[in-house]
């Protein structure tokens, strides 16, 4: 089963240290850390349920609590886009209602800086 797990420091979480903290609850196939966030595999639907009930608001880092939950791929014809350069201020909702000009928004993170269009 795929996990999908955010917030989290990729420049200081290796895919060893995410491996070390899913193994108690089963077998772990693989670990992507990215920038923001990582992908952990494991083998067990069980182990992997009992992994983000357990870990779902965890703090690896202090004051970073994971959200851990099982991946959701990404909708059929949708893309995904970056935008740079997002002033602190602006909200969510407020860049959300600024690409719902051209079209519908599935998601839209400020924090991530991604939202999704299809």
């Amino acid at each position: 089963m795929k996990i999908f797990v955010g917030n989290v420091d990729g420049a200081d979480t290796t895919p060893e240290e995410l491996a070390a903290l899913f193994a108690p609850y089963g077998t772990v196939a693989s670990c992507a850390v990215m920038k923001q966030f990582a992908f952990v595999h494991m083998r067990e639907n069980a182990g992997a349920v009992r992994a983000i009930e357990a870990l779902h608001g965890h703090e690896l880092r202090p004051g970073r609590a994971l959200v851990v939950e099982m991946s959701r791929p990404r909708p059929l014809n949708t893309w995904k886009i970056f935008v740079g350069n997002v002033s602190a201020a602006c909200t969510s909702q407020e860049l959300r209602s600024l690409f719902e000009r051209r079209g519908r928004v599935i998601e839209c993170d400020v924090k991530g800086c991604t939202s999704s269009l299809s």
